[in-house]
């Protein structure tokens, strides 16, 4: 009978192993690339076509893992190119989901680089800004070129933000490297962006300087499109040095160009700054048809940035002309397309993190399905063992089989008990345990939520107050200008308070994610040289920093087999903590760090010269939610996330030692961490 069920077992796996070679192969390298090649067509005829034809193809097409990656890509870009931005991030959250699973760690570029798209379109800039960083990591490990149309993306928002001087920087280091290519479009571009930053910074002069050159380019090669931005770049600096004939006749022309180009957005932004021309000249009528018009397109486009900006310059400009009436109704208007927008930005990050727990949860369930089967083919391979021993002992001894058979069965009846009685003591201890600690976290998030929560209701409901206000003294004929001002100020600040809450609140909940190391890594670990990696690692992070920050490294060059990325954010977060907490009153920054091996480990000593930690605390600065400065904008995880990482995905220990000058921590990793991993896994089962 035992031999029997052996051989059916056999006959099955044979016929798994024949049926499967019945399933398509997935598509060839030049199958693809013809592939890739449709879709860019389909594209390029229609992108909302474009991405039913991605979904066709990842239902019915046969792809490896890796070819999966690049159709969700095109897919998420399609998206965000039609402004569906929910699905983009839903599509997104899948991708990154599958590149954790892929053998090429590079292609998480494209995730970070759609989001940072997302964000930008949706006028969330620090968010952006994050997220080109880090696809700016990613690109370093690719090619050049796309390194540089990342940092492109980057000077974009910083300019967006701002911040001029990182904005220049970016756009120089551009400026240099087209130079050395025989790309005109390339080098036209940088140009123009650059003279952007000129313009910005009020150096006229400059930026005409270079506008001339790119325009000489751009009409040599017919780029009519990027000649009408710096048309329309040369129309802005004509406004603000008061040369208006000039301000207007570039700013048509760009209008022209804008027009046979087909690009909606940016012919209503020339029409906004020939408007702006118009109203700095003192024909008042003119910019207001002007601005009528392009109020009517912006909303016919549904672009809720564009609309604002349109209704806050129409407000403005009604009111500097006493018209009052038309002044609130704009303003009303802008109001109504600043809360949209807030909403859709509420929209795509809860569309994020539902996808996220959709995900995780469904990720959660396969491992357990894979366990369960792992179980199963276990108890099958030592029941066909077991059978076959049973079998041969009754052959030699059946007696004394017999009774060997009884005393391991109540052996392993008692162990069984045993052992039911050891899980299910450990199960409750483990459940008492998790609900001790979610109780801390929870409470924790809800302080750090509550907040920001407050001062959003506390401001959006002023601002529904005074409108109110307002509205009755327009009714009862008693406003004027003065209360119309100071209602504009005050509505304005609360806006921006609400506006910085909910950046803050986005930015919390990306914290909060940060905690989260219960699922396990997909991944496999690989070996790198740990001396080189760090320096390379602290060498990028220095240049996105304001402060200079010297890095002495020391100790021998030891290879060691870990999660690489894991390692590499753990040392960026303490390098960060270290510049944001400790150097500021610090002229000569050093961080150093030592290498060193003992048995089979690796010390590594992180250390500043900063303003330290105080010996008292040092106990509690691994501690979630913990912070020297509570009322500040830390939450006071970025330690406890790395004691989570240290111990929970590389198997090592973190500690933080009393220094006299800086602060000190002590990092103890195994050198072979596959080994390490697997030790710990048995000693917790």
């Amino acid at each position: 009978m035992i031999l029997s069920f052996f051989f059916r077992i056999v006959a099955c796996v044979y016929l798994l192993i024949f049926s499967a070679t019945l399933f398509a192969a997935p598509l060839t390298d030049s199958e693809y690339e013809e592939l890739r090649q449709n879709i860019r067509t389909a594209y390029a005829e229609n992108p909302v076509t474009a991405i039913d034809f991605t979904n066709t193809i990842l239902d019915t097409k046969e792809l490896t893992l890796e070819q999966q990656i690049k159709v969700l890509n095109y897919k998420a870009w399609f998206q965000l190119e039609t402004d569906q931005l929910e699905e983009a991030m839903r599509t997104l959250v899948t991708y990154k989901a599958m590149t954790l699973r892929s053998n090429d760690p590079t292609l998480i570029y494209g995730y970070y680089n759609i989001s940072g798209g997302i964000y930008s379109k949706l006028a969330l800039y620090e968010q952006a800004l994050n997220y080109f960083l880090q696809a700016l990591e990613q690109a370093n490990l690719r090619k050049k070129e796309l390194v540089h149309q990342t940092e492109n993306n980057i000077g974009e928002v910083y300019l967006a933000l701002h911040k001029l001087d990182e904005a220049e920087h970016v756009f120089t280091q551009y400026y240099e490297y087209t130079k050395t290519l025989n790309k005109p479009l390339d080098f036209s571009i940088a140009m123009t962006n650059l003279a952007k930053v000129m313009v910005a910074k009020q150096q006229y002069q400059a930026a005409k300087e270079l506008l001339d050159r790119a325009i000489t380019l751009q009409r040599a090669n017919q780029f009519d499109y990027h000649l009408s931005w710096s048309y329309q770049l040369l129309g802005q600096i004509e406004r603000e040095t008061e040369n208006y004939p000039s301000s207007v006749n570039y700013i048509q022309q760009a209008i022209l160009l804008f027009t046979n180009s087909g690009t909606p957005v940016e012919l209503i932004n020339a029409k906004l700054s020939l408007a702006k021309t118009y109203h700095q000249m003192g024909e008042t009528e003119k910019a207001k048809l002007l601005t009528q018009e392009i109020q009517q397109q912006a909303k016919q486009l549904k672009n809720l940035s564009l609309t604002a900006t349109v209704s806050e310059f129409s407000a403005s400009l009604s009111e500097s002309t006493g018209d009052f009436e038309t002044a609130l109704i704009a303003y009303k208007q802008y109001n109504q397309s600043k809360q949209a927008l807030l909403l859709r930005q509420s929209n795509v990050n809860l569309a994020k993190a539902i996808a996220e727990v959709d995900i995780a949860g469904k990720e959660l369930k396969i491992a357990n399905l894979t366990k369960e089967q792992q179980i199963k083919a276990t108890e099958a391979k030592a029941f066909k063992e077991l059978s076959l021993t049973i079998t041969i002992s009754l052959v030699v001894l059946l007696l004394g089989a017999m009774y060997a058979i009884r005393s391991v069965h109540n052996q392993k009846k008692e162990l069984a008990n045993t052992l039911e009685v050891l899980t299910n003591t450990q199960s409750h201890l483990i459940e008492v345990e998790k609900m001790a600690s979610l109780t801390a976290l929870v409470s924790g998030m809800a302080h750090q939520l509550n907040t920001p929560i407050g001062t959003i209701v506390t401001a959006s409901s002023f601002i529904q107050d005074n409108l109110q206000l307002l509205e009755q003294k327009f009714h009862n004929k008693t406003l004027s200008p003065s209360d119309f001002n100071v209602f504009i100020q005050q509505s304005n600040t609360a806006k921006d308070l609400v506006i910085s809450n909910i950046n803050r609140l986005a930015t919390m909940i990306e914290e909060f994610k940060a905690l989260n190391v219960s699922i396990a890594l997909d991944k496999p670990m690989s070996k790198i040289e740990l001396n080189s990696f760090l320096t390379e690692r602290m060498s990028t992070l220095q240049s996105y920093l304001s402060k200079e920050i010297t890095c002495e490294f020391s100790g021998a060059e030891l290879s060691i087999t870990t999660y690489p990325s894991i390692l590499g954010d753990i040392f960026k977060t303490l390098a960060i903590n270290a510049y944001e907490h400790g150097f500021n009153n610090t002229d000569n920054a050093l961080i150093s760090i030592d290498i060193q091996q003992r048995d089979d480990q690796v010390i590594i000593v992180f250390q500043d010269n900063g303003s330290g930690i105080d010996n008292a605390i040092l106990k509690d600065i691994f501690t979630p939610f913990y912070s020297t400065n509570p009322g500040g904008n830390h939450l006071g995880l970025g330690l406890n996330v790395v004691f989570n990482a240290v111990k929970s995905n590389l198997f090592g220990n973190i500690c933080a030692e009393p220094c006299e000058n800086g602060a000190r921590f002590v990092i103890t990793l195994p050198i072979d961490g596959p080994k390490a991993a697997k030790e710990h896994n048995e000693a917790i089962k």
